[in-house]
């Protein structure tokens, strides 16, 4: 069971649940965890609390765990952070052979029975085994009273240590951590369309927002309020870690945009949580340190325009270790991009980015590639610089730093002698990438705007709703009522974002306050009141309150059909809204009458691969099922899950919603391994989404579960049937009529077990 470990002076005991403490519990924002698994913990063992004190100056969260299989569960659970994980000599006997084969483990250091770990007998040759294998656990480290008794610990490559002083623990860990950071450059691979040279057959979704957001944090203005805001973030973060608490007091102190490289590339927490923003895209992180990223952005700008002299092609390199999966995409990707979705810290010595692919050679499920970059200064806009003339935190290593989002053409993979990977890149100009439509488009859609509403406007389109609130909020501070065009357009999208939300009541006032002021206006160009119109007849028709939105519907039309201004999109979204009118009518035919209108506006105005387009085949699809044609049906379903796939980001809510969409359309013809295969790939979506709709997660395991029940798969069958009881209840707003259901289904599976 846990325990409370003493506290060192200052320190927080975050728990707590039956077998496991953490310390320092807040947001995760660098790029590892670390774990310390101990089944001997008392309160009388004095020297705990110095322990974890020196643990936190390296890691801002530390999770103990008491008990092997909460610790082995823990590790078996997906995640993006590398996991460090300390043990005692026993107990690693146990765990380290389970866990070791996986990627994201990378070293161990075991810890001693006496002090931290208290085991008998055979326990510890059950740990080894039980975490061995999982990639999520990076490094191990034995801590114990007797190195030398420990002689199971040699035949694993990722045991770093084997000692009886947390000090060289705590060493070795500063330098597993810094190459963690640079192992886990965030990077996208855009794949080679074989059918031409000049486009590309998938795009991905993360890339092109995140260049769109970076392109807007760069336009924004900013005062020393946005670093007040940053620093207090930090020491809450941090409240516990004195070292980094200093560092974070030197920070407020001491900045200026002059120094953001130094700041940089100084191992701290800036470095730290901007790198694993930009890599988990978590645009909370990312806005707040917006300040630093544009200061960067234009320090490397700055020192490129006044020292930069190169006029050809130059060579720059880049070591470090990659898991074997990412490995793999880049070698299966030859004639694709890869984009670097943060800051990019290269060498022109090409000895120096080789020391850092060595650290990684023979690392378990890791490859140690080499980078070998072709820079063509005429085709690369992505601003960089030299750092030899410039301050910085590190050793003069003939560094060239580039800015965000730099894209380069994957041209060779292979191998050399030593088992380092070199895959040699070179630049490509902006105007090959066919990404650039799609990204203009969107961009067009969030509109020209200030920086904060198109960051506002880009979140909706994320499905980001609480950020897009926080954006909006901000923006709504700063305009007065006298302003009554922005006013009313700033209403209008707090009411979206309450439609979106489900909070039908408090979305339907806000439309009515900005449909108003609209009203009244008539300044002879009414297009943001037919947007109002418009998301009337979208509320209404959520409400089963069909003629009113209808009618709301209508109003935005003969707007949009008569404003020589209006977006093509626009009007074909009218004409795909009155068809939803309809298809909840149970007029399908009416309703796919005007589909088939929308349809080839949304294809003359916008590019290939555009989401609009996805929802579309969706209502076309789900409609064309309604009226008994499920093959063709499913066909329009596929496509609109193949754009989607393409076009939003891995975890969207709308990919779960088309794959269960297509589920039960197979479940309907009896078809059962592949109703099977999309409620399936829906629930790895849904249970990936920002915020889970745990009702619908639930649904989809229910439905899963019936499906395996037909293909005679009891034990899965009642796996999902149990997973769907307790995720109901995770919901907000729970269905009892599901509840009821689930329960029964359920319970007749645990008596046919029985």
């Amino acid at each position: 069971m846990g325990v409370i470990l003493p506290k060192p002076r200052g320190q927080r005991n975050c728990a707590n649940k039956k077998n496991s403490i953490k310390y320092c519990e807040g947001k995760i924002v660098q790029n590892f965890v670390l774990i310390w698994l101990d089944t001997g913990i008392t309160e009388m063992q004095k020297d705990c609390p110095y322990t974890i004190s020196e643990l936190n100056k390296i890691y801002n969260s530390i999770t103990l765990y008491t008990d092997l299989d909460d610790c082995r569960k823990f590790i078996e659970k997906p995640r993006d952070e590398q996991i460090f994980l300390i043990v005692s000599g026993k107990l690693g006997e146990k765990l380290v052979p389970l866990v070791h084969k996986y990627a994201r483990l990378d070293s161990i250091y075991p810890r001693d029975e006496q002090i931290f770990l208290i085991v008998s007998g055979k326990l510890g040759e059950k740990l080894v085994p039980l975490v061995h294998k999982y990639a999520r656990l990076d490094s191990i480290y034995v801590f114990c009273g007797q190195p030398d008794a420990h002689k199971w610990t040699q035949q694993w490559k990722k045991i770093k240590l084997v000692v009886n002083q947390i000090e060289p623990i705590c060493e070795a860990l500063v330098i597993d951590a810094a190459q963690c950071e640079e192992d886990l450059t965030p990077t996208s691979i855009l794949p080679l369309n074989e059918s031409s040279s000049q486009s590309l057959e998938q795009i991905n979704a993360s890339f092109m927002y995140s260049q769109l957001i970076n392109e807007i944090l760069l336009q924004m203005n900013y005062n020393t309020r946005e670093i007040d805001v940053l620093v207090d973030f930090c020491r809450q973060i941090y409240k516990e870690n004195e070292a980094q608490l200093n560092i974070i007091n030197e920070f407020r102190i001491h900045y200026q945009k002059e120094t953001s490289i130094w700041w940089y590339t100084r191992e701290c927490f800036a470095y730290r949580m901007l790198n694993r923003s930009l890599r988990t895209f978590d645009i909370n992180i990312i806005s707040m340190m917006g300040f630093f990223l544009k200061d960067i952005h234009n320090q490397i700008k700055d020192i490129n325009s006044k020292i930069s002299k190169r006029t050809g092609p130059f060579v720059v390199y880049r070591g470090q270790g990659m898991l074997n999966e990412e490995f793999e995409t880049i070698r299966n990707s030859i004639g694709g991009l890869l984009a670097f979705n943060s800051f990019l810290s290269t060498s022109e010595d090409m000895n120096v980015a080789m020391k850092f692919a060595q650290k990684s050679a023979g690392r378990e499920g890791k490859a140690s590639v080499l980078f070998e970059i072709e820079v063509d200064p005429a085709l690369t806009l992505t601003p960089y610089a030299s750092l030899d003339n410039v301050i910085t935190c590190q050793p003069k290593e003939k560094e060239i730093l580039f800015s965000m989002d730099t894209v380069f053409r994957i041209y060779e993979v292979k191998e050399d002698n030593d088992h380092i990977w070199k895959i040699k890149l070179k630049s490509v100009s902006d105007k090959d990438l066919a990404i650039t439509r799609l990204t203009e488009q969107i961009r067009s859609e969030i509109g020209e705007g200030s920086p904060i509403d198109r960051l506002g406007r880009l979140m909706i389109k994320l499905d980001e709703f609480e950020k897009a609130e926080a954006f909006y909020q901000i923006l709504a501070e700063s305009t007065t009522t006298d302003d009554k065009k922005k006013y009313a357009w700033i209403r209008n999208q707090f009411g979206y974002i309450r439609y979106k939300q489900g909070r039908y009541k408090d979305a339907l006032s806000l439309y009515q306050e900005a449909m108003q002021i609209q009203e009244k206006l008539n300044d002879g160009r009414n297009l943001d009141l037919a947007t109002t119109y418009n998301n009337m007849g979208l509320l209404y028709t959520e409400l089963n309150d069909t003629s009113k939105a209808l009618s709301y519907h209508e109003k935005a039309l003969s707007i949009r059909e008569r404003d020589c201004d209006v977006s093509l999109a626009d009007l074909a979204s009218t004409y795909n809204n009155i068809g939803l009118v309809y298809d909840q009518r149970n007029d399908f035919s009416a309703a796919l009458s005007h589909y088939g209108k929308a349809l080839p506006i949304y294809k003359k105005c916008l590019p290939v691969n555009h989401p609009w387009e996805a929802t579309l085949y969706y209502n076309i699809g789900l409609a064309e099922v309604l009226l008994g044609k499920h093959m063709v049906g499913l066909e329009n379903l596929q496509k609109a899950r193949n754009i989607r796939k393409i076009s939003l980001p891995s975890n969207h809510p709308s990919i779960a919603s088309v794959c269960n969409s297509i589920g039960d359309t197979y479940q309907e013809i009896r078809d059962y391994p592949n109703a099977l295969k999309f409620y399936e790939e829906a629930l790895d979506v849904g249970s990936r989404v920002s915020h889970v709709n745990y009702s619908n997660l639930a649904l989809t395991y229910y439905r899963a579960s019936k499906i395996l029940d037909n293909l005679k798969q009891l034990d899965k069958a009642l796996e999902y049937a149990e997973l769907a009881v307790k995720t109901v209840d995770k919901s907000c707003t729970p269905n009892d009529t599901d509840k009821v259901r689930f329960k029964e289904h359920l319970e007749q599976l645990q008596t046919r077990q029985s």
